[in-house]
């Protein structure tokens, strides 16, 4: 009778492995898939000029981390709970418990990360640009991955001067035409002598150009501020309160369950 639920037992843990297996298999080839076609449909990458989208792909994949991890609970209580041995059971939760509180760490520390104003103005300095023309310049609105971004412009010039902000495009398509360029503008300053600071929309990644227009010949400088993505930032800070959140309720749970197994275990 003893050897008969003992081997009951072994093959339910071995069909609840077997089924915790074959789920990860099908869920890896569902984010395979899914980034590929997300890339393909959302225009995530190009090749000329090279940009990857990183961030709209990392969230999907996050999120079925978030989800894997779900189940993974689930998984581990039912072996556990088909597990004859208190000791085994116990060292299974203490193996699950570590693992979790890594996981917080980590959502903890990547919060931290895009969330301090200090680490935010490091990004910005290292990322801005700054220079000087009195015809255009070329700049990126985006970084190649797609997790910093340009939210505004900073021009001056000794004396008045009109800058207009075209996409590359539309530049090297309406050249000398200003009233056209300023027709397809992604922003303009009307005088940029006394110092002016300009949001920059959100648009697609591309090469914009900033163009001076005068009178006569001016030098302006400008200076292009980056900075984390907003969308980069509210998501790392939803998907850390969401892992931090369900992790720690784990923890506590399993904790709570342990400590019945612990009185019973032989070793610890």
């Amino acid at each position: 009778m003893d050897l008969s639920n003992a081997l009951d037992g072994g093959v339910r843990l071995a069909q609840v492995r077997m089924a915790k297996r074959n789920l990860m298999v099908v869920q890896l080839v569902i984010v395979l898939a899914a980034v590929v076609v997300l890339s393909y449909m959302g225009g995530n990458i190009q090749l000329k000029p090279f940009f990857f989208n990183v961030g709209s792909i990392l969230y999907f994949i996050i999120l079925m981390a978030l989800v894997v991890g779900v189940e993974g609970f689930f998984f581990t209580y039912l072996e556990q709970w088909f597990t004859k041995s208190l000791s085994a059971r116990s060292l299974m939760l203490k193996r699950s418990i570590r693992h979790s509180v890594v996981v917080i760490v980590i959502a903890a520390v990547a919060m931290v990360l895009v969330l301090t104003p200090f680490v935010a103005n490091a990004i910005a300095n290292s990322t801005s640009e700054s220079g000087k023309t009195a015809t255009s310049a070329v700049f990126k609105n985006r970084d190649s991955l797609g997790l910093t971004a340009v939210d505004r412009i900073h021009v001056v010039s000794g004396a008045p001067a009109e800058v207009i902000i075209v996409s590359q495009a539309n530049y090297e398509e309406f050249a000398g035409n200003v009233a056209a360029l300023r027709q397809h503008a992604v922003l303009t300053v009307d005088d940029t002598s006394p110092g002016v600071d300009v949001s920059f929309p959100d648009t697609r990644y591309g090469e914009y150009c900033l163009v001076v227009n005068s009178d006569t010949p001016v030098e302006v400088t400008f200076t292009v501020h980056r900075t984390l993505s907003s969308t980069f930032v509210a998501l790392t800070s939803l998907f850390g309160v969401l892992f931090i959140g369900i992790y720690a309720a784990w923890v506590i749970f399993a904790t709570t369950v342990r400590n019945k197994y612990t009185q019973g275990a032989v070793y610890r």
